[in-house]
C-alpha cells in the first residue's frame, strides 16, 4: 500500500465521540460508532468474557449493557443503528447475536450448528452475511431470515478476513491474509472477477473493512511494511492513490464512515510509568516518565535504594518483544536520583527481574536461546545469564520471586512441558554461591484447584505462597495462598476482573495482600485484603490507575505500574469525505 498511497495530509477539525478506558492490559479493541454517530460500542474484557459498553455521544456517558457471559467479537451495528451485531465464539452459544443497546436484550439470529462463522454483517433486509467454516472448507455465505441453511455467495474464501458487501450488492471486499501479510481485494459476486487494490498490509487485532456510502472507496486500518504505526486509509476503487488518515501520531485501529458524510477514526492511546505511593494509600507519583520510553512491573532492590522495572517502546504494529530492564536510584526520601539507566539488556524479552536477598543475583524470565524460561545473572557482573529451567518454546513463564533465605525461586508457567497445563506454580532450588540450579523445577501440588495459576510470591517468612487463580468456568480471578510445599489452596478474595500479568504482593506483616482489580470498567487500582477476615480497602487513586504493586523492603511504600489504555473515537470534520469519498486527518 505504501507504494500506491499519496502522502498529502490536510488539517481538519474533529469531534471526540467517545473515550473508553480499557480494562484489558494488552488487547484493546476499537470502538465502533453507530451509522449516525450518536452512540459508540466498545468490546472489553471483564472476568475473561467480552462485555459490551455503549456510550451516548450527547451525554458522554457509557453504560455496560451485557450481563450474559459470552465470547463477543467482530462487533458492528445494524444498518439503521438500532442494534449491535456480533458473533459469540463460545461453543455453547456460538452464532450471530444482536443486542438492543437501550434495554440490553440479546437474541441469537443465526445458529450455524457445527460450522463456525466469523465477520457477520446484518443487511437492511435482515439477511446476515458471514464467513462460514465447515471442515476444511471456507465460504462467504448469506443467512436469510428464517432459512435453515445459508446460500453460498463465494465458495472459495480460504484466507479471507473482514468481508463486506458493496452498497449495490454486486461485489464483496475483503482482506486476503497469508504469511502475516494481507492484500485488499474486491470480487464481483456474479462473475468471480477479482481485483487487488493493495498488498503487503499488516493488520491489527480486529481487522475491519467498510465501504464508502457511494461504493467508490474502501476504508480500513493497516500498516505498510515500513510503518511504525497503524494508519487509517481511504482506498479508491478507480486506481487513484490511497489517502492516509493519520491523527496525532497515534495508532488508528478502525475507520468508520458515518451517514452524515464524516469519517470516524478509532484511536489507540496508552502509556505506562512506574509510580510510588505510600502503602497506606493515595495517588501514585510518576518517577520514570522523564527517563524512559515506557515502564512497568516494578520491583525493589533489597536495600530499598532503587527500583527496577521493564522498559520498552510500545507500538501496536509490533508488539514490544525487546523488553529491557531499567533501574532508577532513590534517595532516603524515595525521590528519584538521576535518570533511568539500563540494568539488563539481553536479546528479546527480559521480564520481571527479582534481586536475591543478598543483592548478588538477578533472576528474570527471558527468551534467550529461543526459550521461555527462568534465568539468573550476577548483578553488574557482565557475565552471561545462567538458564535454570528448560520449558522452552510454547511455554509462558511468569516473573520469579526469591524466598527470604535466597535459596529458592517461585514462579508460574503454563503450556509445555505438560500438555494441557493451563498454568501451574513451580519452585526451583538455587545454589546461592554459584547461581546454578540445585535440582529440577518442582510443580507445587495445588490440591482441588482446577483453574489457571498465575504468578507466585513467597510470604515474608517463606512458609506460604500467594498466587492468582483464574476459574475455567467463569473466568473470575481469586487470590489464593498455599503452603510453600503445596496442599489445598485457601481462597482469600474473588473478584470479577483481575490483573493476572503479575502476582499478588504480600504486606510486610504477612497478614495482608495487595492486588490489582477493577469492577469491569475504568482503570485498575491497587487494593489490600486482610487475610484473616477478608476485609478489603482500595489503596490507590487517580485517573491513570495503578496495578502490579511491589512493596518496599521496609513495607512503607508501594511501587506500582501507572497505566492508561484508552480508545478514543474521533469524527473528522463534516464534509471531509467529500464527493470523492476521500478523508482528511492530522
Amino acid at each position: 500500500m505504501a507504494a500506491a498511497c499519496g502522502t498529502g495530509v490536510q488539517e481538519a477539525s474533529d469531534v471526540v465521540l467517545a473515550r473508553h478506558v480499557h480494562t484489558d492490559l494488552y488487547d484493546a479493541y476499537p470502538g465502533i460508532p453507530s451509522p449516525s454517530g450518536d452512540r459508540v460500542v466498545y468490546a472489553d474484557y471483564a472476568a475473561d468474557t467480552r462485555s459490551l459498553t455503549v456510550y451516548d455521544v450527547a451525554t458522554g456517558v457509557g453504560r455496560g449493557v451485557t450481563t450474559r457471559p459470552a465470547g463477543r467479537s467482530r462487533v458492528t451495528w445494524s444498518p439503521d443503528g438500532s442494534r449491535v451485531v456480533y458473533v459469540d465464539r463460545w461453543s455453547e452459544s456460538h452464532g450471530v447475536w444482536t443486542l438492543d443497546p437501550t434495554g440490553g436484550q440479546e437474541s441469537r439470529i443465526v445458529d450455524p450448528g457445527d460450522a463456525r462463522i466469523d465477520y457477520p454483517r446484518l443487511l437492511p433486509d435482515g439477511t446476515v452475511t458471514a464467513l462460514r467454516r465447515s471442515g476444511g472448507d471456507t465460504a462467504w455465505v448469506a443467512y436469510a431470515p428464517g432459512a435453515d441453511q445459508p446460500t453460498v455467495l463465494v465458495d472459495r474464501a480460504g484466507g479471507w478476513a473482514a468481508p463486506v458487501r458493496s452498497p449495490d450488492g454486486r461485489s464483496v471486499a475483503y482482506l486476503r491474509v497469508a504469511d502475516r501479510r494481507a492484500a485488499l481485494a474486491v470480487t464481483e459476486i456474479a462473475t468471480g472477477e477479482t481485483g487487488t487494490l493493495a498488498t503487503d498490509l499488516r493488520l491489527g487485532w480486529d481487522p475491519r473493512l467498510e465501504w464508502s456510502p457511494t461504493g467508490r472507496a474502501l476504508y480500513l486500518a493497516a500498516a505498510g511494511v515500513d510503518d511504525p504505526l497503524f494508519a487509517g486509509w481511504s482506498v479508491p476503487l478507480d486506481g487513484a492513490p490511497a489517502e492516509r488518515l493519520e491523527y496525532d501520531g497515534r495508532d488508528v485501529l478502525a475507520v468508520t464512515p458515518l451517514t452524515d458524510g464524516r469519517v470516524a477514526l478509532s484511536l489507540y492511546h496508552t502509556r505506562t510509568a512506574v509510580g510510588l505511593v505510600p502503602a497506606t494509600g493515595g495517588e501514585p507519583t510518576d518517577v520514570t516518565t522523564a527517563g524512559s520510553t515506557s515502564a512497568f512491573l516494578p520491583s525493589w532492590r533489597p536495600d530499598g535504594a532503587a527500583v527496577e522495572f521493564i522498559t520498552f517502546s510500545w507500538r501496536r504494529v509490533r508488539m514490544p518483544i525487546d523488553f529491557d530492564l531499567g533501574i532508577l536510584d532513590l534517595d532516603a526520601e524515595g525521590a528519584p536520583i538521576g535518570t533511568v539507566r539500563t540494568l539488563l539488556a539481553e536479546e528479546h524479552e527480559d521480564y520481571g527481574a527479582a534481586w536475591s536477598p543478598d543483592g548478588h543475583w538477578l533472576a528474570f524470565q527471558g527468551h534467550l536461546e529461543q526459550s521461555d524460561d527462568i534465568w539468573v545473572v550476577p548483578v553488574g557482573g557482565g557475565e552471561r545469564p545462567t538458564r535454570l529451567t528448560r520449558f522452552g518454546p510454547g511455554a509462558d513463564s511468569g516473573e520469579p520471586d526469591w524466598s527470604p533465605d535466597g535459596r529458592t525461586l517461585a514462579f508460574s508457567s503454563n503450556g509445555p512441558p505438560l500438555e494441557g497445563n493451563p498454568g501451574s506454580v513451580y519452585t526451583i532450588t538455587v545454589d546461592p554461591a554459584t547461581g546454578m540450579a540445585a535440582a529440577d523445577p518442582v510443580r507445587i501440588p495445588l490440591d482441588g484447584f482446577r483453574g489457571s495459576a498465575m504468578g507466585a510470591r513467597f510470604s515474608p517468612d517463606g512458609e506460604r505462597l500467594a498466587f492468582y487463580g483464574r476459574s475455567r468456568e467463569d473466568g473470575r480471578v481469586t487470590v489464593y495462598t498455599v503452603s510453600a510445599a503445596g496442599g489445598t489452596p485457601t481462597a482469600v478474595i474473588t473478584f470479577a476482573n483481575g490483573e493476572p500479568y503479575s502476582a499478588p504482593e504480600w504486606g510486610a506483616d504477612g497478614a495482608s495482600l495487595f492486588y490489582s482489580r477493577n469492577d469491569g470498567s475504568g482503570p485498575f487500582q491497587v487494593w489490600r485484603v486482610d487475610i484473616p477476615t477478608g476485609a478489603t480497602e482500595q489503596v490507590t487513586t487517580g485517573a491513570l490507575g495503578a496495578l502490579q504493586p511491589s512493596v518496599s523492603p521496609d513495607g512503607r511504600t508501594l511501587a506500582v505500574t501507572m497505566r492508561e489504555a484508552a480508545i478514543e473515537v474521533v469524527a473528522l470534520a463534516t464534509g471531509s469525505t467529500g464527493a470523492g469519498d476521500g478523508a482528511s486527518g492530522r
